[in-house]
């Protein structure tokens, strides 16, 4: 795609034209054009709550967005979805199956859904996230879930990207209390207890409070705890409900500014460092120079912090 028809595109984008932005976040991928699409298209952002949906496998992540975009749509506003795939390590392919669960709204032109493959990107979200945010945002979304590949335990990385996270569990899963002791309690707005209608929804609900009043870094906006059983829509209008009162908190309490300048330097820091990257890896690390040094760690002739330290010092001269 030439710049010329990336300028056609971004125009279309702007009117909220679907297509326009399925191509332009394909065209995310290229390095070359990935600059200037988010350049063009950064200042016209707009006001997008951007909602994490997060959790265990098979807490019901895809159903629990299906039900809530129904409900958004019946107030007339426009949803867009990120919902994130694993990639195979072995193929390096990626079942989409968070697109064939949301078919449903497969013909509602004020439905935009994304797949993304996680591409062995850690934190259950792929490497463009933030700039296929951008574009939605900019396409003038109202809603924006970012529904992640659901790892289970580190998928904390999505407190980065959204305005408020809504992390589900299910009664009798066994994981649970794992989960919540990897730290992912932390980062949760909104918690669902999803499937309540199985047995241990009222445990998990005592262990979500106990943890939040034992917690030190417990924060002034107390989480709402809901039981859904989402698959036969019950309790997802509180759900919707509590996510707007926290993003209503964010925007009073001045936390949603901030929050989103803190993603902004994020955003800076991880373009330096990816182009640094580039940059090292394509003038020190040769194939036929690694592979010699590598024999020689291994052969014991020296050690990496050595091996290291020379390069660094040769980057800083």
């Amino acid at each position: 795609m030439t710049r010329v028809e990336i300028d056609k595109n971004i125009f279309k984008l702007l009117e909220g034209d679907t297509r326009a932005l399925s191509r332009l976040i394909t065209q995310l991928d290229d390095k070359e054009k990935l600059p200037y699409i988010i350049q063009k298209v950064y200042p016209r952002r707009t006001d997008s709550h951007v909602i994490g949906i997060t959790g265990a496998p098979g807490a019901g992540k895809s159903t629990i967005s299906d039900k809530l975009i129904k409900l958004y749509r019946k107030e007339g506003k426009k949803v867009a979805v990120i919902a994130v795939d694993p990639t195979s390590p072995f193929s390096h392919g990626a079942i989409l199956g968070d697109r064939i669960r949301l078919q449903n709204h497969s013909t509602d032109e004020k439905v935009f859904i994304r797949s993304m493959a996680s591409r062995g990107h850690l934190g259950g979200l792929a490497p463009q996230t933030n700039d296929t945010i951008t574009l939605m945002s900019a396409a003038g979304y109202d809603i924006i879930f970012l529904e992640t590949v659901g790892v289970g335990q580190s998928e904390v990385e999505i407190i980065k990207f959204a305005d408020t996270v809504c992390l589900l569990l299910t009664p009798s899963s066994g994981d649970s209390v794992q989960v919540m002791k990897a730290g992912i309690m932390e980062i949760g707005d909104v918690f669902v207890i999803n499937k309540s209608d199985r047995p241990g929804s009222d445990k998990i609900e005592a262990e979500i409070e106990l943890l939040w009043q034992l917690n030190d870094n417990k924060k002034d906006f107390k989480p709402q705890i809901i039981k859904t059983i989402a698959n036969k829509n019950k309790g997802m209008n509180k759900v919707k409900l509590a996510l707007a009162e926290h993003f209503q908190y964010m925007k009073d309490s001045g936390q949603l500014v901030e929050k989103r300048k803190q993603r902004i330097e994020n955003e800076i820091m991880n373009i330096v460092h990816n182009s640094l990257l580039e940059k090292i890896n394509a003038r020190y690390f040769d194939e036929e120079v690694i592979a010699k040094i590598v024999d020689k760690i291994y052969n014991n002739n020296t050690d990496p912090f050595t091996i290291a330290e020379k390069i660094i010092e040769r980057i800083s001269q």
